[in-house]
């Protein structure tokens, strides 16, 4: 898993996006935007739809043992402090780390980040006629099988860092449980998938064993490597699970290089989770 890594596109799935030409950066901002305007005029996860269902993840045949490493959470009971907050639409943007919380934990953020995907731009789910192979990998890239009650995303990046992370809201926290167990299962299950996108390029995802993330909330961490247009980008991505509210991130080394030198751009693993557990117990205790 060692090769150059100019920058790819920071949604997943879509084609790759070169720190070496600003014409290619922008040329796939067009094309991501164009696509999740399409996609949106489609699906509308956060408002009832009246001519397509939404795009959905098939959950067909993960396997249903539970996996070995990490353990999935029980959705029987609470186990943590907050494992009961309810987030909404108001309190979940809570949930999104800050320009500053990079600055202060990723190496690769400074001297500064941008915002490249902002609030709203990007609907939740696969670009419309995309496929995941094999299928029963979807959900490690829709995080549920099916539209949430409220979804949203955000990107930072620079030319040597990109952070995406996105969150979405179950109906209640035993709800946000069971699909947070579900989506461990299928990450467990899936050390390698890919993604077809009609009339774009695809992209490939190698993936270590997921560990369990310090901190709190139940949470998973696993290293990756996003291959897409010839070129493999190091990264991590990880889940948090808060309340009724499961929390994706996913950080990119663009640093052209050495694998593991690139990889310390963004610091340690672990240290990326415990970014977002600090920021998740700042929002449960917002809520009073």
């Amino acid at each position: 898993m060692s090769g150059s890594a100019p920058p790819l596109d920071p949604v997943p799935g879509r084609a790759s996006r070169s720190g070496r030409s600003r014409r290619v950066w922008w040329w796939l901002l067009v094309a991501i935007l164009v696509v999740a305007g399409v996609t949106a005029l489609a699906v509308r996860p956060w408002e009832p739809v009246e001519t397509e269902p939404p795009p959905t993840a098939t959950l067909t045949d993960v396997p249903t043992a539970a996996p070995t490493t990490p353990s999935a959470p029980s959705s029987s009971s609470p186990a943590v402090p907050g494992a009961d907050a309810v987030f909404d639409a108001t309190t979940a943007p809570a949930l999104f780390v800050s320009s500053d919380d990079l600055l202060a934990d990723v190496p690769a953020a400074e001297p500064v980040v941008e915002q490249r995907i902002t609030s709203g731009q990007m609907p939740w789910g696969l670009p419309v006629g995309s496929t995941v192979d094999p299928p029963a990998c979807t959900v490690a890239l829709t995080v549920v099988p099916a539209a949430p009650p409220w979804y949203d995303a955000l990107l930072w990046g620079n030319e040597t860092l990109s952070f995406e992370q996105e969150v979405l809201l179950l109906a209640d926290p035993t709800a946000a449980r069971d699909a947070f167990r579900q989506l461990v299962t299928a990450v467990d299950a899936c050390p390698q998938y890919s993604q077809q996108n009609p009339g774009m390029d695809g992209a490939t995802w190698i993936a270590e064993p997921a560990i369990e993330g310090q901190g709190v909330f139940p949470s998973i961490v696993q290293e990756m490597t996003h291959s897409a247009e010839g070129y493999d980008v190091p990264g991590y991505r990880g889940h948090t699970l808060v309340g009724n509210a499961i929390v994706t991130w996913t950080a990119e080394a663009l640093t052209v290089g050495d694998r593991q030198a690139a990889l310390a751009t963004l610091g340690d693993p672990t240290g990326l989770s415990a970014m977002v557990q600090e920021r998740a117990q700042a929002a449960v205790k917002a809520l009073g």
